[in-house]
């Protein structure tokens, strides 16, 4: 699989939350350790292979 598109968000992601932190210091590190944590959260989702996850996650919790 090509995982170099979300390698390239979480990266891009990581540098803008840096340049936020440099422009409002008074945000602190572990707010910005949280968001970047729900960033890779959401990309890991938005994947084929998370979609894949919910998809069977979806059909197991299905009652016929």
């Amino acid at each position: 699989m090509n995982y170099i598109p979300h390698l390239f968000a979480l990266v891009t992601g990581g540098i803008l939350l840096w340049i936020i932190k440099r422009k409002y210091e008074k945000i602190q590190n572990r707010e910005l350790i949280i968001i970047f944590i729900l960033f890779v959260l959401l990309v890991a989702i938005f994947t084929a292979p998370g979609m894949d996850m919910i998809k069977r996650f979806i059909n197991f919790i299905q009652v016929e």
